[in-house]
């Protein structure tokens, strides 16, 4: 460049607020689109021409004649743009990255159906009755539960495959590809809740019940199905009573089972006339493949609950200090 063409400070100010309006871009973008402005324009003012536009309108025109996106994004919604770039470019490595990385597409189906199913499982384990977890969640309403998770997985499918919010492909915008993100990350983290009230200890502990006046009773992360108490001389006893220091019944759940298949087990309560009693030990047994002891089954089919046998016929006896 000749002294007759030698860039003016209006040019130098006038390049540097184009830059700024397109600093969401990368480098190699915005070295494409104003890498020889200012020569440009050097020679526009040489020739006595130059005519300096509105730097954000220039800007927006430079994005429109590329192609790119005319929304400003902000610096922080930038990064998932460019892991994205990099990670594609990552799978365009070797044919070994582009075959994981087949098969990873190949498998995203099984996470949409798998992510309505934890969505709807923690809704469940959020609300209603406390209940283990299960493959269909049910919400404590019959039918509910096998409704809402054919509509979540209907609506996950139609997400992943960018149908509806928040759509697919380079151009959907970077605020909605991160709350997609921290949503997928959170069905990541949600199945850590599942497991218990995360209690470390091993000794028996009561937790609170959904229901108010009751406490349901832990051995750690395992919930206790029955319990068999024995006397001051270690012989077993038959309908003890448990309640707290505050007088509230400690009980196991009515979704206590124990086993699977032909061989699940569920716990059924004493009663008080019409009311069922899970605070009084040891509960009675029978073998029923699904539901609880208070479902409406046919005992015919399913058997009588019984008492089983205490595991252990006796124990040391204990005396006070």
């Amino acid at each position: 460049m000749n002294a007759a063409t030698a860039v003016r400070p209006e040019v130098t100010a006038f390049v540097a607020r184009v830059r700024q309006h397109l600093a969401d871009l990368t480098e190699e973008e915005c070295e494409e689109l104003v890498g020889g402005l200012e020569a440009d324009l050097s020679e526009q003012a040489a020739e006595g021409t130059l005519v300096l536009p509105d730097p954000a309108q220039y800007a927006a025109e430079l994005r429109a004649a590329a192609g790119l996106p005319l929304t400003r994004r902000p610096r922080v919604f930038q990064w998932p743009e460019a892991v994205r770039t990099r990670w594609f470019a990552l799978t365009e490595h070797s044919s070994a990255t582009r075959q994981a990385w087949g098969l990873l597409k190949a498998l995203r189906p099984a996470w949409w159906v798998l992510r309505a199913w934890i969505a709807v499982t923690l809704l469940d384990q959020l609300v209603g009755e406390w209940e283990y977890v299960s493959l269909l969640p049910t919400l404590g309403v019959p039918g509910l539960g096998p409704l809402l998770l054919g509509a979540a997985v209907v609506v996950s499918v139609l997400v992943g495959q960018g149908r509806i919010w928040p759509g697919s492909g380079p151009d959907r915008p970077a605020l909605a590809r991160m709350a997609l993100l921290s949503l997928n990350v959170l069905a990541v983290l949600a199945p850590l809740t599942f497991s218990g009230d995360g209690s470390d200890i091993e000794s028996y502990s009561a937790v609170p019940y959904r229901e108010p006046d009751r406490l349901v009773l832990h051995s750690g992360h395992d919930v206790v199905r029955n319990i068999y108490a024995y006397d001051a001389a270690g012989q077993p006893l038959v309908g003890v009573q448990l309640f707290d220091q505050k007088g509230r019944p400690v009980s196991v759940a009515p979704q206590s089972s124990m086993g699977l298949g032909r061989e699940r087990a569920v716990t059924c309560p004493w009663v008080n006339g019409t009311t069922t009693l899970f605070n009084v030990f040891p509960l009675r047994e029978r073998l029923q493949r699904s539901g609880t002891c208070l479902d409406d089954v046919d005992p015919a089919r399913v058997g009588a609950a019984e008492l089983r046998e205490p595991p252990l016929a006796s124990v040391p006896p204990a005396t006070l200090p």
